[in-house]
């Protein structure tokens, strides 16, 4: 590993050496990033729809795991996901979703990274469900629950603060015995 980068030889890549490159395999190397998303490289941007609900392909929108993207999908009125990686996983994921759903239309919000607090963001570690209080909750503590308000028409000065604590490690279940009912 140099530099967070892990380091391979060309050779592992499958690739035709020439006898000169053969003869000095250490000129000849292809790095790779470790682990996904760089916290230097890693965005931050909700994608959202109008409406997305519990059946395919609506349900789409909680795959973002799929893409190697961190964050909370949300089904409902909007659809949200909040998601963290890299541009070209949230692009594809992005591309994915308008593919399977040609009718709607998917925006995008994108959040500067240096107005969260870093502590808050590096508490997500996976791509979970997420009930509609819990996003507003997590828009909350990272600064930025008005772009809950932008997605959802709610006037903030009409809206109650909410007591949905965020994530946690039931939120997956409890949002889907709701929706059951």
């Amino acid at each position: 590993t140099i530099h967070g980068f892990q380091v391979q030889p060309l050779r592992s890549a499958k690739t035709t050496l020439t006898k000169q490159q053969h003869e000095s395999p250490t000129l000849f190397f292809a790095a790779k990033k470790q682990g996904g998303d760089s916290s230097d490289d890693a965005v931050v941007t909700l994608v959202h729809s109008h409406h997305l609900l519990d059946h395919k392909p609506d349900n789409m929108i909680l795959k973002g795991g799929k893409y190697k993207l961190r964050g909370v999908g949300c089904l409902g009125r909007p659809g949200v996901a909040l998601c963290v990686g890299e541009q070209a996983a949230i692009n594809k994921f992005r591309s994915k979703l308008k593919t399977a759903m040609p009718q709607k239309k998917f925006g995008i919000i994108s959040i500067d990274r240096s107005s969260i607090p870093s502590d808050e963001l590096s508490k997500i570690s996976d791509f979970e469900e997420a009930t509609i209080g819990e996003l507003r909750s997590l828009l909350a503590k990272l600064g930025h629950e008005h772009h809950f308000f932008t997605l959802t028409g709610i006037d903030p000065s009409n809206a109650t603060h909410s007591e949905e604590g965020g994530l946690n490690s039931n939120s997956k279940k409890s949002a889907k015995k709701r929706r059951k009912k």
